[in-house]
């Protein structure tokens, strides 16, 4: 049997194993506790953290800006409708030189070309001389030229002395009168001489007295226009004659631009319609002209009408001789309903072209799109937009600044 005393004891052990149990079940209590509280406390930041993270990081190709920004940056917003639009005539077409300011210059008499001036490529001035010249024409003109001089001195002198013997009653009037006809006829040949020098294209009254020395005057082949010399035929002592010509001088700041138009297109255009015109060796340049003139015959074999644009090239871009397409804009029953977007709503990155779509009042989201015929100052949109969409079309440059410079940021976290 045990002992009261055995008693005692076993309860006292219980009672220490009872208390140690209770403390270990209250720590472990307190650790849970912590430990849910730390793991709240790390949610709670983990799921602001995780807010934050997503606010930061927007949709890739997506602008956020607000209303009041968009407006001072100028952006407008379209809805995307199916516009009425006339489809402009595209046609081939040839630069050539303005012959209304062209001159192909040719000898006024046959001659020797003893000097010469000008070489092609050559800027002149309009009565520049290119070149002179020596003719046996010219020898006779200066000859009789000389001998009418001699008359007039002679037959002046012959005149005044009759005056005055007139007047002392020394000689009768019939020899003053015909020593006044003597003059008269010397002057008049004098002035057929010099009527002949001006034919020539020779103001002879700038050699002054003709002394009589054979040191005659040259005759100039001179230019009618201002311009560049872009074709030279002659050279140094050739016998040349007024059926060839020895330069051509153009003013090359205006030149046409002839287009064939086919025969069912001809009733599409009109005198003073706007083209624009591009060649092949400056892609990203557009050159503008009008019509200013419409052929009345049709070719019988390519069964085209020429038209001819005048086009300014104070640039000096355009060459004589260069291939050219052409856009006109016409507004006749060939207009179409279409799906087209301004030509500054859209951009190009890389090989591709864009807009801006609003997805939202402050978000605009980057969308590609493929594009068609240039339709004036519209582009025709093959596919990527639909009706209704709102698209931005002014301001653009201030979307796509602000996209390069989120994802600038975004590289640079």
């Amino acid at each position: 049997m045990i002992t009261q005393k055995c008693r005692a004891k076993y309860s006292l052990l219980a009672l220490i194993i009872l208390v140690l149990s209770i403390a270990v079940l209250a720590i472990g209590c307190g650790k849970k506790e912590a430990a849910k509280e730390v793991k709240a406390v790390a949610g709670e930041e983990k799921k602001e953290s995780g807010h934050g993270e997503e606010h930061e990081k927007e949709e890739p190709d997506v602008v956020t800006l607000s209303p009041e920004k968009q407006q001072s940056s100028g952006i407008e917003i379209r809805q995307v409708a199916l516009e009425n639009i006339a489809v402009p005539l595209s046609a081939t077409a040839a630069i050539e030189i303005n012959m209304d300011r062209a001159a192909k210059i040719s000898p006024r008499v046959t001659g020797k070309i003893v000097k010469i001036i000008a070489s092609q490529g050559d800027r002149v001035k309009a009565g520049q001389a290119l070149a002179y010249l020596d003719s046996v024409e010219l020898d006779q003109t200066w000859s009789d030229y000389i001998k009418a001089q001699g008359k007039v001195e002679l037959a002046r002198k012959n005149f005044q002395r009759e005056e005055i013997l007139f007047e002392k009653k020394i000689s009768p009037e019939k020899d003053v009168l015909k020593a006044k006809q003597e003059l008269g006829e010397a002057e008049a040949d004098i002035n057929l001489a010099k009527e002949r020098f001006r034919l020539f294209g020779v103001d002879v009254t700038e050699f002054g007295a003709a002394s009589g020395n054979g040191n005659h005057p040259l005759i100039p082949v001179a230019s009618p226009v201002s311009g560049v010399v872009i074709e030279k035929a002659v050279t140094q002592g050739e016998m040349v004659n007024s059926e060839k010509a020895l330069f051509t001088v153009a003013d090359l700041s205006q030149l046409w631009v002839v287009i064939d138009v086919y025969e069912k297109d001809i009733t599409r255009l009109k005198l003073g319609t706007g083209v624009k015109v591009s060649v092949t060796a400056f892609p990203d340049r557009t050159f503008r002209g009008k019509i200013s003139y419409i052929g009345d015959v049709v070719d019988e074999k390519t069964r085209t009408e020429k038209a001819r644009v005048t086009i300014d090239n104070s640039s000096g871009l355009l060459k004589p001789g260069m291939f050219a397409t052409v856009l006109a804009e016409t507004t006749d029953s060939s207009a179409q309903r279409l799906i087209a977007v301004p030509e500054e709503a859209s951009f190009v990155d890389g090989t591709r072209r864009y807009v801006f779509i609003q997805t939202a009042q402050d978000k605009f989201k980057m969308r590609e799109i493929e594009t068609g015929r240039t339709l004036g100052s519209w582009l025709e949109v093959k596919s990527g937009l639909k009706e209704g969409e709102p698209v931005a079309v002014k301001g653009v440059f201030i979307l796509k600044s602000e996209l390069k410079k989120g994802e600038l940021e975004g590289d640079a976290h």
